[in-house]
């Protein structure tokens, strides 16, 4: 028997229709709160997985329970033992040929039998289907009652006829693939299944139908007003507005009420009511606009300091809970976040409503991607070329566009947080996105439109942008931008678009190791009122999780499941870890963007401190204060600070104290005053820090004349005092009770991290360093000699089949300590060097018994070139194991910098070194080799060495990965650097 197409066949055409969604119910705004009934149908459903849509028809005509299983609603099957993920950023899993799918198409069939005994007499029952990827068809004891289309969009169907007393059956068949597939390119994991709950509500006869609460605030006067709009007529009450008995529909002057803003995030309790159904409300009063170039916020620009949000967890992918919501919420405002896109798509509509409660920023985002068009043009080259038969611009698609944004917007209108519309992601632009921003305005004329890929701005509010490199945001900000950035003349709509406040949509990739340059970021925001912030891309790594045999968890990436397109890594690009711990990099988000400046006066005698935030006082801040000499606290105590509008800035007194020994260190916090639901009292919010002079070390040796070759065939080792020499190589061997297992040595490697690599682009800094070979260096003794009280090694450093090196001189002396040598090394670059440097550096190794560290210098985390605001001088203690950053895929991690003292001990013998020079350090229980060599983080064991580095400088970090560089003043150019250190080994104790 020939089988009939699933693009082709007449009974499965609802597949590759492009229309909007079959047989549901207008959309209406989310309320969370009703005393209408409600029946949770998530849970245990039992499941079906068929290899196509044709052979799912087929089990159709042989019904039984043969194939059966059980699963969890919500939930995506390939996560719960049915096929596998499959990750892409922008290519399409498929070939593109809209709107038709692979007829090998996995569908899933889900049904749950229920008990039904509510009255149906006078009122209406509704399925609500919240989230189902890519369509589902729903069937309600047999009868056909729709068809979702768009994944992440509410839909509803009413069923009431359909219901009988006892048991019912409901079956929703979820194919993966779908012409609406073509709507849904966004950069993330393909997981087809329910993933978002699932229930039936009651809607009585005489219900409210709609609301659309209209909650202004005029900053000039000071006066709220209130306009709820229902589909029928409603009364309105909230004793805390001082509302008894009012109307729906009639505008209500509230003098006394005070506004929402994500600082001071003021919800006010309101009752709407008929005779048949009451709901409960929580209002926030406030006005969005843009003027004179700015986007306001009761009437002031507002700087947003966001981040992307996909919904995401390691084991349930998108089936995410509200406790899931709620612990990323507390987090990021506890890591001075304080705006969110809901990259993108409508997010869980219990987000939002977290959003409102603590106080976000949204802009609110709609399931619309199809960045799989972008690369179709081969004649011209992605990226250049128009987009070849997107849908963006093609009318017969534009009911399926409207659609979605009218599910967005009538969902989520009610919500104070959400202060910008989103059309949508990396679609490219045409006529259906201007159809969409023009229906938008109609409905809500509240909150002005966002879309970054128009880029001319012509049906849009607000210039959004990516990853716009710093000299163009510094253009951008001056409002000297051209939409052809080739041209030198001045255009009407050049000029349109430089009276538009200017976003980044995307910036900061957080791509392993980083994102580097926030600073500078920075600096462009508040050097320009026009730049308004943006959001950092990406809030969570999309690791999968993976048991391992271990029992650990490792945690997957694209390819890992066998997809035969993918775009590997890309995924693992978050600010917390799969697990939702912080990375370095969400640490260095809080400290770069706190909405408090505190900065120390050299000296350490004054404090300026700057309230950053665009509304509130710091009265529910405290500040803090110590003094520490060489890392050890000597005073403390808490500022008299006075009271800080938002926007102003203050100059304070340090106490006076004593006078120690020792480099004397000043530090400011500012905490919380009490605790709240995101923190608890005294959770720190910024902090300044300023250290003074450091001691001078004593003079650098210089080479004593008479030295005289050492003989390596007549001796194996030499002795300095407590150091032994090797006498070929002129390399540190021993040192007192410890033994050197790798000998210090130049090295000039690190583990590329994923912005040096650039997702394996040929011109990428990781790229060149292979091309220089400098993963491959060979160490040539030039000279050793010798002389009273100093050994001088004399070596060449260089690449297996380059004419470019490093020679390094290295002078070891005795300082008078016993168990003590001192080390002076230059090394100077010869050749012409074709790339920079990713480190230069001293490593050595000693046996793995030495596991534990503990310094004197930044920390307690890591620190590179251009991300370095979260740590502080200070002393440290971690076992090597802790020093180590569990970056998803292995790469350079946990440099510390600033070292002035570090001690390693194995219980016997302690180790200790002392910087005379500016040095870092990192210590690992595995090599850089080891590391460039790993896949997965689980990958790594730890193995008989402890790996030290003393770095001279290393290379900068960026966001090269999808974005720019490191500046030119990050990165490690190749140039004369000098270690001067001390080494001393003692008996622990």
């Amino acid at each position: 028997m020939q089988e009939i197409s699933p693009t082709t066949g007449s009974d499965l055409d609802y597949i590759t229709a492009i229309t909007p969604p079959d047989g549901t119910l207008p959309p209406r705004a989310s309320t969370p709160v009703t005393d209408a009934d409600r029946v949770d149908l998530d849970g245990t459903w039992q499941f079906r997985l068929s290899r196509s849509a044709v052979a799912a028809e087929r089990h159709d005509l042989a019904p039984g329970t043969d194939g059966w299983k059980d699963i969890q609603v919500p939930g995506h099957w390939p996560l719960q033992g049915f096929g596998d993920p499959w990750y892409t950023n922008a290519d399409y899993p498929f070939p593109v040929d809209p709107p038709r799918v692979p007829s090998d198409n996995p569908t899933g069939d889900y049904r749950r039998a229920f008990t039904w005994d509510k009255p149906v007499e006078g009122r209406r029952w509704v399925l609500r289907c919240e989230g189902i990827e890519s369509i589902g068809r729903i069937r309600v004891n047999g009868v056909l009652v729709g068809v979702t289309r768009g994944s992440r969009l509410e839909q509803d169907f009413d069923v009431t006829d359909h219901l009988v007393p006892g048991t019912n059956l409901l079956e929703i068949r979820v194919h993966q693939w779908s012409a609406h597939s073509y709507l849904e390119d966004q950069d993330m994991w393909w997981l087809p299944g329910i993933f978002r709950g699932v229930s039936l509500l009651e809607r009585p006869d005489g219900e409210i139908g709609d609301l659309f609460v209209r909650a202004d605030f005029d900053a000039d006067t000071g006066t709220a007003t209130l306009r709820i709009e229902a589909t029928e007529p409603a009364r309105i009450d909230s004793p805390e507005l001082g509302i008894t008995g009012r109307s729906s529909g009639e505008t209500i002057d509230l003098p006394g009420a005070e506004p929402w803003t994500a600082e001071t995030p003021r919800l006010y309790t309101v009752t709407v009511s008929t005779a048949a159904e009451t709901r409960t409300l929580r209002v926030g009063f406030r006005r969005v606009e843009v003027r004179d170039g700015n986007l306001l916020v009761n009437d002031r620009a507002v700087q947003l300091r966001g981040v992307n949000h996909h919904e995401f967890h390691p084991e349930r992918g998108r089936a995410v809970t509200p406790a899931d919501l709620e612990a990323n919420i507390r987090t990021m405002k506890r890591h001075n976040v304080n705006a969110v896109r809901t990259s993108h798509y409508p997010p869980s509509p219990r987000l939002l409503d977290l959003c409102d409660e603590y106080g976000l920023w949204v802009v609110d985002e709609c399931d619309i991607e199809t960045h799989g068009f972008l690369h179709q043009d081969e004649e011209h080259g992605a990226w250049t070329a128009p987009w070849k038969s997107n849908p963006s611009d093609d009318a017969s698609w534009k009911p399926a566009y409207l659609d979605r944004m009218r599910r967005m917007v009538e969902r989520d209108k009610n919500h104070p947080s959400i202060i910008l519309w989103s059309l949508g992601n990396e679609a490219g632009t045409g006529e259906n996105f201007a159809a969409m921003a023009a229906w938008a305005r109609h409905r809500d004329d509240t909150r002005p439109i966002h879309y970054a890929d128009d880029v001319a701005c012509e049906y849009v509010d607000v210039f959004g942008e990516m990853y716009t490199p710093f000299a163009r945001m510094d253009e951008i900000g001056r409002r000297l931008d051209r939409i052809d950035p080739a041209s030198t003349v001045d255009t009407l709509q050049d000029i349109a678009r430089r009276r538009l406040p200017y976003l980044l949509t995307e910036f900061g990739h957080a791509m392993g190791n980083g994102p580097g340059g926030l600073l500078d970021y920075r600096a462009l925001f508040e050097k320009y009122d026009r730049c308004q912030g943006g959001f950092v891309w990406e809030w969570r790594d999309q690791g999968l999780a993976r048991p391992l045999p271990d029992g650990r968890i490792g945690y997957t990436y694209g390819g890992d499941f066998g997809e035969p397109v993918h775009d590997g890594t890309f995924s693992i690009d978050g600010l917390v870890f799969p697990d939702g711990n912080p990375s370095p990099g969400l640490l260095e988000f809080k400290a770069v963007f706190a909405p408090i400046r505190i900065t120390v006066e050299p000296g350490g005698d004054t404090v300026h401190i700057r309230n950053l935030r665009d509304f509130a006082t710091l009265d529910d801040t405290e500040f803090r204060w110590t003094v520490a000499f060489d890392g050890m606290t000597a005073a403390s105590g808490t500022l008299d600070v006075p009271r800080l509008p938002a926007g102003t800035a203050v100059t304070v007194p340090v106490p006076a104290t004593p006078p120690g020994d020792g480099e004397r260190v000043v530090t400011v916090t500012a905490v919380t005053r009490s605790g709240s639901r995101w923190a608890d009292a005294g959770h720190e919010i910024a902090f300044g820090q300023a250290a003074g002079h450091r001691p001078v070390p004593a003079p650098v040796p210089t080479p004593r004349p008479g030295a005289v070759a050492v003989d390596a065939v007549r001796a194996a080792s030499i002795r300095l005092g407590p150091a032994s020499f090797d006498t070929g190589s002129g390399a540190l061997t021993r040192l007192g009770g410890v033994t050197f297992t790798s000998p210090p040595r130049l090295d000039l490697w690190r583990a590329p991290t994923s912005n040096d690599l650039q997702t394996g682009q040929d011109g990428s800094a990781a790229a060149r360093w292979r091309r220089a070979n400098l993963h491959a260096l060979d160490h040539t003794v030039l000279a050793v000699t010798e002389t009273t009280g100093q050994i001088r090694a004399l070596t060449r450093v260089a690449p297996l089949a380059r004419s470019f090196g490093v020679h390094v001189d290295a002078l070891w002396s005795l300082t008078g300590d016993p168990g003590e040598v001192r080390l002076s090394l230059t090394a100077t670059p010869y050749g012409a060097w074709p790339s920079t440097w990713p480190r230069i550096g001293l490593r050595f190794a000693v046996p793995a018994t030495y596991d534990h560290v503990t310094w004197y210098g930044y920390g307690p985390g890591e620190r590179y070139p251009d991300t370095y605001s979260a740590t502080r001088l200070g002393r440290w203690s971690a076992p090597v194991t802790e020093l180590q950053t569990p970056y998803v895929v292995p790469q350079e991690n946990g440099a510390r910098g600033g070292l002035r003292h570090l001690t390693t001990t194995n219980g016997h013998h302690r180790l200790d070194v002392v910087a005379e020079s500016e040095l870092g350090f990192t210590a690992r229980p595995w090599t850089p080799e080891d590391l460039t060599a790993a896949r997965h983080h689980h990958e790594l064991s730890p193995g008989p060495e402890t790996v030290f580095t003393l770095d001279i400088a290393l290379d900068g970090i960026g966001s090269a990965a999808c974005g720019p560089a490191p500046l030119p003043a990050d990165r490690l150019s190749p140039r004369t650097t000098e270690l001067h250190a001390r080494l001393r080994v003692h008996t622990a104790g």
